[in-house]
């Protein structure tokens, strides 16, 4: 009998703990990609809004997406939250490429969980 309690504490020992799946380390409600359409009083770029849409809606990775409407302009805030850091990241520079350097109607902008950001400046000011 003391060998078999032996036997299994040496099993248990050696054995590794289990990593949880990375959709169960996953914070809900948590903003891993924040991209924000402001204004700069002619509305904000709608169609830049819905191709951001297209790429969050591709994004395999994605488990959420919260809509913030927050001016009368079409002002918004989209919190997308993911399955990790690799989905974080593709999606993230996906959107990066689709920003113009530039906006006559508005700057938007995209933040990375990891405080990475790229934002359009303002036509001729660089800012």
């Amino acid at each position: 009998m003391i060998r078999a309690v032996g036997l299994g504490a040496v099993l248990l020992v050696g054995c590794a703990p289990v990593e949880a799946p990375v959709t169960e380390r996953v914070t809900p409600g948590v903003c891993h990609v924040t991209v924000t359409f402001a204004s700069y009083g002619t509305g904000a770029d709608g169609a830049l809004r819905d191709q951001v849409l297209a790429l969050i809606q591709a994004e395999p990775g994605v488990t959420d997406v919260q809509d913030s409407r927050w001016g009368r302009e079409g002002e918004s805030t989209l919190c997308v939250s993911t399955l990790g850091e690799v989905a974080t990241d593709r999606l993230y520079d996906a959107i990066v490429a689709v920003i113009p350097a530039t906006s006559g109607r508005g700057p938007t902008t995209v933040e990375h969980i990891d405080g990475r950001s790229r934002a359009s400046a303002i036509p001729g000011t660089g800012r």
